[in-house]
């Protein structure tokens, strides 16, 4: 679709936005993928299993004290006059102290009250602190992204994170314990965030603890949904660990769950991330806002369904034996399932892109209403499998692929109340094309090798994405 002149300028500011995010994202996801392998293959299943369960309550917390602050920044940040920009992320600043404070000191009392398990109860104690250290480490990455310096992220993150994985695979080496690896990390996470206190202050100048009552309303008002919608979509994944913990094993079946959960997370957070730096984009105002919002509707159904179809082929034909080489034969039952239910990235993925939609009209009841009635559809899958008797890890992701699935559909109903609507044929197209490239290939194997069938499948979705691309008309983003 050609470019309109007046936004010819603010396009190219977003593409470099967004362009540093993806770098730093793609350098996140190398980072982590490299690893979850070594580090899982030293420390081994079980104890893998319980470092994940360690970090589910800081997660959750990050998440819920966060309140939103990002989205609610990135879409404030245009309309608010430059002068008063100041006070906007001072503001926010501060509420993000208090708030990660409190969920700090939550996290620690849940610790000491509710988790039997002495060493556990440790883990989760350290971690902790990390609910106000990446909190407000995450505020000074957001005023980046607003002030569309995208690569002072990268500039700063990539060094400590690379320190924390050196030193985390170095220690589970030497065979020191999951507590002292919790520590280095820690001490990584205060490095983290005074590199990028330096940058901020150095780069864009002075940033203080400041209160101003209207700022502070808007965002307490104004995130308060936000931060609800936060918490069950955080729920929604690593929730499902506590059900495996306390309602299944801590062993084993405990390391599978979390090997899929942190695959799933991985990818959901560098989406989320990489996708937040096109909300100013989005939301800069314009004669033409509804169309590039409908465009940008469109292209994230077919890229979502296209790429996480590709995704589910390959998964299917590589992740059992790759996770078996990789991890260790104590792992191959773990792959098996993540390449079961590596479908669930589509529905994912496309909660992480419709929700900015969402957020840009200023949906936010909206927004947590799907995602209401999708941890509803979670919660009743889960507490009929319980109900029977009948919990398992396949009952238990289909369960939370279905919730992910609901979200979307009434994502969907909310944007098209919004006039983004898409088109009947637009939402057809993109499954049918990739009902028909999972058929080819299942109906291609007995005649060519897996491997052949498999690429035939994903070559057929990589060709309708570019034919999508190329053939798109620039009136009508469906």
């Amino acid at each position: 679709m050609p470019s309109l002149p007046p936004l010819s300028h603010h396009a190219r500011r977003a593409l470099h936005n967004t362009s540093f995010q993806g770098l730093t994202q793609i350098w996140y996801l190398l980072l982590r993928a490299i690893y979850v392998v070594v580090f899982a293959r030293l420390v081994g299943l079980e104890a893998y299993g319980q470092y994940n369960y360690a970090q589910i309550g800081y997660l959750i917390a990050l998440s819920v004290t966060g309140w939103g602050m990002h989205e609610w920044l990135l879409t404030r940040w245009q309309a608010v006059g430059k002068d008063r920009r100041q006070a906007l992320a001072e503001t926010g600043l501060a509420l993000r102290v208090l708030l990660g404070t409190g969920g700090t000191l939550l996290v620690l009392l849940c610790a000491l009250f509710l988790e039997s398990d002495p060493a556990l109860r440790w883990l989760i104690m350290i971690y902790a602190q990390g609910v106000v250290l990446r909190g407000v480490t995450a505020w000074l990455h957001a005023l980046f992204t607003s002030r569309e310096r995208s690569e002072l992220i990268l500039y700063t993150s990539m060094p400590v994170s690379l320190l924390e994985v050196v030193l985390a695979l170095g220690l589970a080496w030497a065979g020191y314990s999951l507590l002292v690896i919790a520590l280095a990390q820690t001490l990584c996470w205060w490095l983290g965030l005074a590199a990028a206190w330096w940058a901020y202050r150095k780069q864009l100048g002075s940033l203080r603890l400041t209160w101003h009552p209207v700022f502070a309303r808007e965002f307490l008002a104004g995130g308060a949904l936000l931060a609800l919608a936060s918490a069950l979509l955080s729920w929604m994944g690593p929730g499902l660990l506590v059900a495996v913990r306390h309602y299944m094993d801590n062993g084993p079946t405990l390391g599978e769950a979390a090997l899929v959960i942190q695959v799933l997370l991985m990818l959901g957070q560098a989406l989320r991330m990489v996708t937040n730096a096109t909300l100013p984009f989005l939301t800069r105002p314009g004669d033409d806002l509804t169309l590039r919002q409908r465009a940008f509707a469109s292209q994230t159904w077919h890229v979502a369904l296209y790429l996480g179809g590709a995704g589910y082929l390959l998964g299917v034909h590589i992740l059992p034996s790759l996770t078996s080489r990789l991890l260790g034969e104590s792992f191959q039952q773990a792959g098996i399932l993540l390449a079961q239910f590596s479908w669930i990235l589509i529905p994912l993925g496309l909660v992480q892109t419709l929700r900015l939609l969402l957020i840009g009209r200023g949906l936010y009841r909206q927004f947590l209403l799907a995602l209401v009635l999708g941890s509803a559809v979670l919660a009743l899958t889960t507490a009929v499998l319980v109900a029977r008797e009948a919990l398992s890890l396949p009952g238990l992701f289909t369960g939370l692929g279905l919730a992910y699935a609901a979200t979307v559909l009434v994502m969907l109903a909310q944007l098209a109340t919004a006039g983004i609507a898409l088109s009947p044929g637009t939402l057809l197209r993109g499954p049918l094309v990739v009902a028909a490239a999972v058929a080819i290939t299942c109906f291609a194997q007995p005649t060519i090798s897996p491997a052949s069938a498999t690429l035939l499948g994903t070559s057929l979705l990589v060709v309708a994405a570019l034919h999508h691309w190329w053939q798109k008309s620039p009136r009508e983003p469906g």
